[in-house]
């Protein structure tokens, strides 16, 4: 890998995020990121880095792309990234009154995605929100374990689809996710998630499996995750606003279904810049 590299770390609501600042070849990318996630380097759930815009609209306004190691999108990674342009006074960052908007590039979807950050007391600590893109399919679908029927709700978002099951109904999660991955395995992907969530509890456990890198991972929260689940519990018209407790902590979606369809969604929470430095 060379000299050192200069990266950060954060955590949005504990799904520990570590993002490259040096350019390293996509090559690379997914080699870099598993050293980086192991227990005897910088640890976390996840790796993004810095590239140059890739998309049309992304080289006119000259912005900043974030490729994560997978080729997923995350909401998590998305909304840290943009705490972390405010936290290091990024030259591209509007402040309108006392909120930050940002705009960039990152992988899993074709159009910029934008953020909207505030500051907390802390000055390492934000709360920032992103808009998420839109989900691209919603469909329901069955896998049968041990002679019992699952039924799951499986919602495609760009770069990531997740798998909403009740946890009360899943036995053994080991069963469930090599069934998921064999039915995923038929077709093209990058990254897909099973979120077991408990309804009495409003509480979500994410797992998420990453194709590049072979990663499985139970993480401490889960954005596109969280925002999947939503989805799966909007289904009256106007604007719906959810808590998900997970076991990081909390993420707040929000949701506008209208036409029988939804046209909009935003994820927010904290994100702490945990540290900063180089690592070789």
């Amino acid at each position: 890998m060379g000299g050192g590299y200069n990266y950060v770390k954060v955590n949005p609501a504990e799904n520990m995020t570590i993002f490259v600042l040096d350019k390293v070849n996509r090559n690379q990318q997914p080699k870099m990121a598993n050293k980086l996630m192991n227990y005897n380097s910088i640890h976390g759930e996840q790796v993004g880095f810095i590239e140059s815009p890739k998309t049309l609209e992304g080289k006119r306004q000259d912005v900043i792309r974030l490729q994560m190691m997978g080729g997923e999108f995350c909401g998590n990674a998305a909304r840290s990234f943009a705490a972390c342009m405010v936290f290091f006074h990024n030259s591209t960052i509007k402040k309108i009154k006392e909120r930050y908007f940002t705009s960039f590039e990152i992988s899993g979807v074709n159009e910029l995605i934008n953020c909207e950050v505030r500051n907390t007391e802390k000055e390492n600590v934000f709360y920032s929100k992103v808009q998420m893109p839109l989900p691209q399919k919603i469909e329901k679908c069955s896998f049968s374990i041990d002679g019992k029927n699952i039924e799951v709700k499986k919602i495609e978002l760009c770069g990531i689809t997740h798998f909403i099951v009740d946890a009360d109904e899943i036995e053994n999660n080991d069963d469930l996710f090599s069934m998921i991955k064999r039915y995923m395995d038929r077709e093209k992907y990058d990254a897909f998630g099973i979120m077991y969530y408990d309804p009495l509890k409003y509480f979500l456990t994410p797992l998420v499996y990453v194709k590049a890198t072979d990663s499985l991972l139970w993480e401490r929260s889960c954005a596109s995750g969280t925002t999947a689940l939503a989805v799966s519990l909007t289904s009256n018209e106007g604007e719906h606003n959810y808590t998900i407790n997970q076991p990081g902590g909390i993420l707040e979606v929000s949701t506008f279904y209208k036409n029988n369809n939804i046209k909009e969604l935003t994820l927010a929470g904290p994100v702490e810049i945990v540290a900063k430095g180089v690592f070789y």
